[in-house]
């Protein structure tokens, strides 16, 4: 009964308190970042992105390597930008025992261990009107997000031209795409890449459009890579039980939306991020928002996650053994999509993946490329 009353105190104490945060919020765009263990990735994160930011808001938990000094010295580089809190329990995320998720997926929303619990308490450290999650391990194409981010300052409600008219034909095309490929069960080609570039201008006009009726959050994704002398391309490869990820990342769970008193995160399993995908468990957060579509505006960063200490020597071992296991930019981008997909085994990519991913890199290979070749 205690606990019951407690979960039910919190969850009260949570809504009000956004709804007056709401209320107060300034038309800026704040990131929020949750750290545990990301020392290595930390400063290089913060200065991809920092200059496209208005606030970040770091939260941390359970670190036990350089990830708490490496905070403390970007808030004193960014005093009037980065605010820092730390979590003060311990939290059944990612890469958890067997019993630990036994635990944790019974958990009722709210429980200080969640990590969707969390997630929520960053949303309450926002002030500002728009936020944007940052993943530590992602190194940020700074141009493209201070762009989109200058679009959320400058929102304002937009007239409905005829090229929106247009992005929203598009837009149903995609849709029915998506559920064609899925009922046959393969990445359909009906897709063409230069059908995609002709209209996926008009696709960002109804996204932007969407978005400033409040109608819409805006996806954004990111190519996995490993940094060793160069840049090199995960093409989804495995050896001896180590899966590399497949070459892309981000396909709805990381948005620029607009905060409201009813946006959440909440406990949410993903398979193939458990048995039998993978040696390890863990238990996600799944985003809940009250627009009512999510649209895909391209690729924003570099997801360097393949060079954590626990990884590192497995993805170096698989490129010393299998070299067109990471295939440097020039190669790649000779690569037909389908060809990029059939390097990737199906517990790696899953179908839809392969499916919104065929949308997404088609629309925004060059930009991609030109983004990857930068020095």
């Amino acid at each position: 009964m205690y606990l019951d009353n407690l979960y039910m105190a919190v969850h009260l104490t949570f809504k009000k308190y956004k709804k007056q945060l709401v209320e107060k919020m300034s038309k800026k765009v704040s990131g929020f970042l949750r750290v545990k263990n990301e020392g290595i990735f930390i400063e290089r994160c913060i200065e991809s992105c920092i200059d496209a930011l208005d606030e970040l808001i770091i939260v941390f938990n359970d670190c036990t390597d350089n990830s708490e000094d490496e905070i403390n010295k970007m808030v004193a580089k960014y005093p009037h930008k980065i605010k820092s809190y730390k979590y003060p329990h311990h939290v059944l995320g990612m890469y958890i025992t067997k019993e630990e998720f036994d635990m944790a997926k019974n958990l009722p929303e709210g429980d200080p261990a969640l990590f969707s619990t969390y997630s929520n308490f960053a949303l309450q450290k926002i002030t500002s009107e728009y936020a944007v999650k940052i993943d530590a391990d992602q190194v940020y194409f700074t141009e493209e997000l201070k762009s989109w981010c200058d679009f959320l300052r400058e929102c304002k409600p937009q007239k409905k031209t005829f090229k929106v008219f247009l992005g929203s034909l598009f837009s149903i095309y995609i849709s029915f795409y998506r559920l064609l490929s899925l009922k046959a069960g393969k990445v359909l080609p009906l897709l063409p890449s230069w059908f995609v570039r002709i209209f996926y201008p008009s696709y960002i006009s109804y996204a932007k459009y969407l978005f400033s009726h409040d109608k819409a959050c805006l996806s954004l994704s990111g190519v996995n890579v490993l940094e060793t002398d160069k840049i090199g391309i995960s093409m989804g490869h495995t050896l001896n039980g180590f899966k590399a990820f497949h070459s892309f990342n981000g396909c709805g769970d990381t948005v620029m939306f607009k905060m409201d008193e009813s946006v959440r995160f909440e406990k949410f399993i993903m398979p193939e991020y458990n048995p039998p995908y993978t040696k390890t468990y863990s238990v996600f957060e799944a985003f809940k928002a009250p627009c009512k579509k999510t649209m895909f505006i391209g690729f924003f960063w570099k997801h360097l996650s393949m060079m954590r200490t626990t990884l590192l020597n497995q993805a170096l071992s698989l490129n010393e053994m299998d070299k067109e296991a990471f295939l440097s930019v020039d190669k790649f981008k000779k690569l037909s999509y389908s060809k990029i997909m059939n390097q990737s085994p199906d517990n790696v990519c899953p179908l839809f993946q392969r499916i919104l991913y065929a949308f997404i890199y088609k629309a925004n290979k060059r930009t991609l490329m030109d983004y990857l070749q930068k020095k």
